[in-house]
């Protein structure tokens, strides 16, 4: 304190104080380390005072600390003086602006002091976090308990749940931080857009497929919060960050070291928020998000994007995507048999046949297009889902007002209210997943789930077995996801997202070789209560007959000829085997 005079005697150089100040020129508190405008708006309005390039200021609390000695002194001394509303012929009463800045030697010294301390501090409490290997948290996406350090966290939300918050070694206050996004999340809010969803399973789909699993870059509220914007108080983030990447580069280019393998890890965060995205038809690029390719595409192609995919699902937009770029990769029209030996020729026949279309659905729905063809499609990473904006959308209907209806019978009523409630409160459970739905419509969301999530129609698939077929498909594939075994090639894998990967890249999408599961055995259900075989129907029955005879009459069977053995899961050893892979499948689908 001494060296730097006793003006700031008055100075307590806490940085990490978030006490309320009075106002400089008044007796009111201000909270001024999480809000300042409150204290802004108050001076000028009441005082008719202005503080000049206030986002330069390291810390406004000693700032306003060591001016409050102007309630003493003539503020003409100490700032600039101006005048409105002074042109000759004017209504409006004149009014003085007190106007306190850097132009003031002493304002520019203070201000250049509290930078310096406050880097230095900064820098101070980054090394306590560094050395701190005993900090421990509960991850704030998924239920782990991450130790060895605040590092160890990010570390964890990163590379477990991709997560894009930057290199931990540029966070400091990181476990406030981890605070802060842990109460966004329990309120529902995405990190990076800041928009509010109706439950976490909404919240963590548009996360996933909008990859806003990073800050928000226009809040500034996360500056605090990252070394470099200590070091040049006042320039944003993306301008100083840019300065000092080029610099670094410039200083770099003659012998640039090898890069090691966790600043290889942080690339992917160092590049632009906005990926760039190239056309469908042809090698434009743009980082316009997403109208500038929209526009370009409809204006040289012909081709309307948003009106020709508007009725599409989120993955149905991602195959057409895959599909047109495949066979625009190739040379290859897709309308037509037409092939060619290089782009310009392709480009010259797409334009003169018009045939920058929406093919028929056949030629693009199959699972195969849902692997992207260019690494970091900026176009897949802004399509928009329109299923979960309407996802509770409810259209009313004209109801009519019925006279003598037999419903006027209480009793009845009773009855018939007793039999729904207990039809609709069995639940019905994915067959890859724990995703669990009960209710009128579970059936239904259930075949959406398992055809966009896992890329099995069921609904397909089902339709084409006869009843106890169908019984004993979903016995088998409950018994084989249990243990991470594909149902169609019996590859065991360490975990279900490994086994989720397989089975799309192998195609292993379709019903298995029906010898496999013909056995008697998987008449005997593998889940107790499963709500799935509950709502099976074959064509023909009726909610009455769910027992009848098999129309297909391909193995026909009745109920009460049906000899089933005994129960596999009577085995102690195969109940535990199963059991424990049961609960390893409920924590990688959390955090999957």
């Amino acid at each position: 304190m001494d060296g730097y005079g006793s003006d700031f005697a008055t100075l307590d150089f806490d940085f990490s104080c978030e006490d309320p100040v009075p106002c400089m020129l008044c007796d009111q508190q201000f909270q001024v380390i999480n809000d300042e405008q409150s204290l802004l708006h108050h001076l000028i309005t009441v005082h008719k005072f202005v503080i000049g390039e206030v986002e330069e200021i390291a810390d406004l609390r000693q700032y306003v600390v060591y001016w409050s000695k102007l309630r003493t002194l003539e503020l003409r001394d100490y700032c600039i003086v101006f005048n409105t509303n002074g042109e000759p012929g004017s209504k409006l009463p004149s009014e003085t602006f007190y106007l306190l800045c850097k132009k003031l030697p002493e304002d520019k010294r203070l201000r250049a002091i509290l930078s310096q301390l406050k880097l230095r501090y900064i820098i101070d409490q980054k090394e306590k976090e560094r050395r701190d290997e005993t900090f421990s948290r509960k991850c704030i996406y998924c239920s782990d308990t991450v130790t060895g350090g605040i590092a160890n966290s990010f570390h964890h939300l990163t590379f477990d749940h991709g997560f894009s918050l930057g290199n931990p070694d540029n966070i400091v206050n990181g476990a406030r931080l981890l605070n802060i996004l842990e109460e966004k999340l329990s309120k529902l809010l995405c990190i990076c857009c800041e928009k509010t969803f109706k439950t976490p399973v909404l919240l963590r789909e548009h996360m996933r497929k909008k990859q806003h699993r990073s800050l928000n870059p226009k809040n500034k509220m996360y500056d605090k919060f990252y070394l470099l914007n200590y070091l040049e108080p006042g320039t944003p983030w993306q301008e100083a960050k840019q300065r000092h990447d080029t610099e670094n580069e410039t200083e770099c280019v003659a012998t640039k070291p090898k890069e090691t393998e966790e600043d290889c890890l942080w690339a992917d965060w160092r590049e632009d928020v906005n990926p760039s995205m190239t056309c469908l038809f042809c090698s434009f690029t743009t980082s316009k998000v997403p109208d500038g390719l929209y526009h370009h595409m409809k204006n040289y192609h012909q081709f309307d994007f948003k009106c020709s995919t508007k009725n599409l699902t989120f993955y149905q937009k991602v195959k057409v995507i895959n599909f047109i770029r495949t066979h625009v990769r190739d040379n290859h029209c897709y309308m037509c048999p037409a092939a060619f030996s290089n782009q310009h020729s392709f480009q010259e026949h797409m334009a003169e046949a018009n045939h920058c279309v929406l093919p028929n659905s056949s030629e693009w729905e199959h699972q195969q297009f849902l692997i992207p063809v260019l690494n970091n499609d900026g176009l897949l990473c802004h399509l928009e889902d329109s299923e979960i904006e309407d996802e509770d959308k409810i259209i009313p209907e004209d109801l009519y007002e019925y006279k003598n209806s037999v419903l006027e019978d209480d009793k009845l009523r009773e009855e018939i209210k007793g039999t729904e409630e207990t039809e609709l409160d069995i639940p019905a459970m994915c067959l890859f997943c724990r995703y669990t739905v009960s209710g009128e419509e579970s059936h239904t969301q259930i075949c959406s789930h398992m055809q966009e999530l896992h890329s099995f129609d069921f609904v397909d698939v089902m339709r084409g077995l006869p009843f106890y077929s169908q019984v004993k498909l979903i016995n088998f594939m409950r018994w084989k996801t249990a243990k991470n075994e594909c149902y169609v090639c019996s590859h065991i894998f360490d975990s279900t997202y490994k086994l989720e990967e397989h089975r799309v890249i192998s195609d292993h999408l379709v019903v298995p070789l029906s010898h496999l599961f013909q056995d008697e055995r998987w008449l005997q259900p593998v889940l107790e209560g499963d709500g799935l075989l509950q709502r099976l129907r074959e064509e023909g029955d009726s909610d009455e007959e769910l027992d009848s005879f098999d129309l297909c009459h391909e193995e026909t069977v009745f109920s009460e000829d049906i000899q089933i053995p005994p129960s596999i899961l009577n085995n102690s050893a195969v109940r535990q085997e199963l059991l424990e892979n049961m609960k390893d499948l409920i924590i990688e689908e959390q955090d999957f």
